[in-house]
């Protein structure tokens, strides 16, 4: 059953001073492409996209850079509610700490919902996962999500990458699991492939668990952090269908 229409679609990146907003125009296009997703599952008109314009857009946000130290970093969040309303957010956004936990997860998810190709506020599928997180591990824990098949899909906040050997040459490589395992097609994690840093392949729990025991890094992107070490744990209370 489809939620009520009281969620948005959201989008977030990061502005820097020497960049400004990163990957912009990504984030527009993957927001149209949500909009159309949805509004195709509705059965009233919804998500129209008229504001959402790179122009428009980029006057929305330079509009509240303009009234803050242009010389920070800040967090960017768009919001395209159901009603074709465009808002920004513009927030401060703390230096990074050090490298969060990466908890796998004790029980599979159903990846073939609109929200997890779809990023909104409707954000049911990834708070649940978060609620598994046993209470003992540190505040910003994050959890690695995986499917029914026992295939890796994607972090809570970001998508993963895990380093495996490349059976091609040979040589360690970072490889991210395929759109169809049931993840969202991040803008970092496609800029990141486009640019030859990471390569796409199916990866098992197996083989997570494999890299963990072998001390192969791990690492989780999105548009704000960029790309980043985690800490890689495996709970022994999984569970694969």
């Amino acid at each position: 059953m489809l939620p009520d229409l009281s969620f948005s679609i959201l989008e977030t990146t990061v502005y820097t001073p020497n960049k400004g907003v990163f990957l912009l125009d990504q984030h527009i296009m993957r927001m149209r492409e949500s909009a159309r997703q949805l509004s195709e599952l509705y059965t009233v008109p919804c998500f129209s996209c008229t504001d959402v314009e790179s122009d428009h857009v980029r006057d929305l946000i330079t509009a509240q850079i303009d009234h803050c130290d242009s010389h920070h970093t800040y967090r960017v969040r768009m919001l395209l509610s159901h009603t074709g309303q465009l808002s920004v957010q513009v927030t401060p956004e703390p230096p990074t700490s050090n490298e969060p936990i990466l908890v796998l997860d004790c029980q599979p998810t159903r990846t073939d919902s609109v929200f997890v190709r779809c990023k909104t506020t409707h954000r049911l599928v990834y708070a649940d996962a978060v609620h598994r997180i046993p209470e003992h591990y540190a505040q910003g824990t994050q959890v690695l999500l995986y499917n029914e098949q026992g295939m890796i899909t994607e972090g809570n906040i970001a998508n993963v990458a895990v380093s495996m050997p490349d059976t091609q040459t040979g040589q360690m490589a970072l490889f991210t699991p395929p759109v169809s395992a049931g993840l969202l097609p991040g803008t970092m994690r496609q800029h990141l492939l486009d640019t030859g840093q990471i390569k796409e392949a199916p990866i098992s729990v197996d083989q997570f668990k494999l890299a963990v025991h072998n001390r192969w890094p791990v690492m989780c992107m999105n548009s704000v952090r960029g790309l980043y070490a985690v800490s890689p744990v495996v709970r022994e209370d999984i569970a694969i269908n």
